[in-house]
């Protein structure tokens, strides 16, 4: 089981400085803001919904990642023209979302993120939707800049090298986020047994 750093040590470590003109005032005008984006909860410092970063969904929709507080996620990194290890990662979320059917879908969410943000457009991520059959009240499909998704990529422990030709070297991590956005445990690898992830799931919707 694996835990986030604070996102301002983490981000500390992978971004360059910005400058300090923030005032006081600002500062808590945009906390104020995040509260209420995030149904008046308030975030972590451990929270992955701090960032500010804005992402595409598959229905070319702007979206922010703190829409996604208030239910558990599962969130893996793909790309469309993947044909080995995506098509399993995919798969492998499939055999968990197959194991929660006692849970109502607004209670778990499965998000897949892009890191092929060139060929994965929105038109691209909502026919690989449809061709997987993934039901569009639970999974939900990202893309952003190339920036913002080595970003997030770091904060997941997600590792992954565009090679060219169309092919990305990558770990295949499976991360399950608390209604909160933290990271609360991760299933590493391909067609692994999904019950100690099923179990954490379970561990925090009983715990809601």
């Amino acid at each position: 089981m694996k835990y986030l750093l604070p996102l301002s040590i983490l981000l500390g470590l992978t971004l360059s400085s910005c400058s300090e003109t923030n005032t006081t005032d600002a500062l808590a005008a945009h906390q104020s803001a995040q509260a209420t984006i995030a149904g008046n909860t308030e975030l972590s410092e451990m929270s992955l919904y701090n960032l500010e970063s804005e992402w595409q969904n598959e229905d070319d929709e702007t979206v922010k990642l703190v829409q996604l507080n208030g239910k558990v996620q599962l969130v893996a990194m793909m790309y469309t023209n993947c044909t080995y290890a995506c098509p399993r990662i995919v798969a492998d979320l499939k055999r968990i979302e197959a194991k929660l059917d006692n849970y109502k879908k607004e209670d778990v969410g499965i998000v897949l993120v892009t890191m092929d943000p060139e060929n994965d457009t929105p038109e691209k991520l909502q026919q690989f939707a449809t061709d997987n059959n993934l039901d569009p009240d639970r999974w939900t499909l990202l893309t952003s800049d190339e920036m913002n998704i080595q970003e997030l990529a770091v904060l997941l422990n997600m590792k992954y090298k565009n090679g060219g030709k169309g092919e990305i070297a990558h770990s295949n991590i499976i991360t399950v986020l608390n209604a909160g956005g933290e990271i609360i445990h991760q299933q590493e690898g391909l067609g692994k047994d999904p019950d100690e992830t099923v179990k954490t799931i379970d561990g925090l919707l009983r715990s809601i």
